[in-house]
């Protein structure tokens, strides 16, 4: 398969091997009917919040909003049931829903945030998976940027080599393709970035994911056509080819370009307040 298709098919694997949030946590793990509901939404002091929360030993519980999650991969299945303590099976995206958060803190030796919906059971997912990206656009005359193909522990995104395809194949560990024929190419606002409307660029998030290969990148949101998010990556030193900006994504929100330090941020939500 052409890399350059590789990132609309993210969408619609994702979406057939089943995305899952707090929205759908009762459905795989009870029949209970789960009543709509009106929760504001959370921009970049409340993810901050809870970031340090989940660093403490212990459940900090907070006040209920709805988080986007930003998993730095697709077809992530690193996602647990808090009792008892195990994977639930089930699959993560990012961008694709809105999850309940109902806390956040460190059990079991790694860092969560709480989700749970209405007569569900308590479910973890890794505090990294929240880290919101940063806002960024290419510099005047940048030099070109590489993207690559991977997939994140846990996830069913690998290649298979056997039907020359990614999305399917379970990784154990953090893996890249960079000496893989169709495993990258250039990244380009067309293909990977918001390329209309007044905010336009990239999000890329900047906790480094350290890969097969030895290698750490930081993951890239490649924006597409159906308004879903499919992750790809770049070399950590190619971040030098960026500048700050403010991007603005259909359905997620809005980064802000902050003044002051270079790297500094605020995420604000499409809408203040979701109905699941």
């Amino acid at each position: 398969m052409k890399i350059n298709k590789i990132v609309t098919k993210l969408a619609l694997t994702s979406a057939l091997l089943g995305t899952v949030g707090a929205t759908s946590l009762t459905t795989m793990l009870n029949t209970n009917v789960v009543n709509a509901e009106v929760l504001p939404t959370s921009s970049t002091k409340y993810y901050n919040q809870l970031q340090q929360n989940a660093q403490k030993t212990g459940i900090t519980y907070t006040k209920l909003r709805f988080y986007n999650n930003w998993v730095p991969g697709n077809n992530v299945g690193d996602y647990y049931v808090m009792k008892p303590y195990k994977l639930t099976g089930s699959l993560i995206d990012p961008g694709r829903q809105w999850d309940k958060v109902i806390g956040s803190g460190t059990v079991h030796g790694r860092s969560f945030f709480v989700i749970q919906d209405n007569n569900s059971d308590k479910g973890l997912i890794l505090s990294e998976f929240y880290r919101v990206p940063y806002g960024f656009k290419f510099k005047k005359n940048h030099k070109p940027v590489e993207c690559y193909y991977g997939s994140l522990a846990e996830s069913y995104n690998g290649y298979d080599p056997y039907l020359d395809e990614y999305e399917g194949n379970y990784t154990e560990t953090n893996t890249i393709y960079s000496d893989h024929e169709n495993g990258h190419r250039e990244l380009t606002m067309a293909i990977d970035g918001q390329d209309h409307g007044k905010n336009q660029g990239f999000f890329i998030g900047l906790t480094p994911v350290h890969m097969s290969d030895g290698e750490d990148y930081y993951p890239v949101y490649s924006y597409t056509n159906t308004n879903a998010l499919g992750v790809l990556y770049i070399k950590t030193a190619d971040i030098d080819q960026f500048e700050p900006a403010k991007v603005t994504y259909k359905y997620i929100g809005t980064m802000n370009k902050s003044k002051g330090s270079s790297y500094y941020h605020s995420f604000k939500p499409y809408k203040n307040k979701v109905n699941y």
